[in-house]
């Protein structure tokens, strides 16, 4: 699941203690860096997006998106402060074209993947192989084949 969250700069920076303290309530820890911001724990994650006006030093707009498999307290009070603050959830809306994209993106790259590593067994009989070997390279070849297919789907 997602949700994403829209809170004005000034009311965000106002109020950035609070949403602190929630997260430190949570146990959810920092674990992005000076451009990334990132606060996760075991089941959900929050990623901060910050749009800043640098020569005055200020936060116009924060974007918090809140990513989990099920609905936590966390998310319960994350939504409550957000609202508080007069902040609104937007529907990540792109996220499942994206998500097409990503798959016919793998789909395209193993389809790449099979002519290079796919055993050709025709070949391999008229050689004269075994048909015990045959069923061995084409059981590596499936395996083979999952994990690029995991490695892949990781990398969206």
């Amino acid at each position: 699941m997602r949700a994403r969250f829209v809170v004005d700069g000034p009311k965000y920076t106002k109020h950035k203690a609070a949403f602190k303290t929630i997260l430190k309530d949570h146990r959810l820890l920092w674990k992005g860096g000076m451009e990334t911001f990132v606060w996760a724990s075991a089941k959900e994650r929050v990623v901060g997006d910050f749009e800043r006006d640098a020569a005055r030093d200020v936060t116009i707009r924060a974007t918090l998106t809140w990513d989990g498999k099920a609905k936590t307290p966390f998310l319960n009070e994350l939504k409550a402060w957000v609202f508080s603050l007069g902040g609104k959830a937007e529907e990540p809306k792109a996220a499942k074209e994206e998500k097409s994209s990503a798959r016919a993106r793998v789909e395209r790259e193993l389809e790449f993947w099979d002519r290079i590593h796919r055993p050709d067994v025709e070949a391999l009989r008229a050689e004269g192989r075994p048909e015990e070997w045959i069923d061995k390279d084409l059981k590596a070849y499936k395996s083979a084949r999952d994990a690029k297919r995991r490695d892949l789907l990781a990398v969206q």
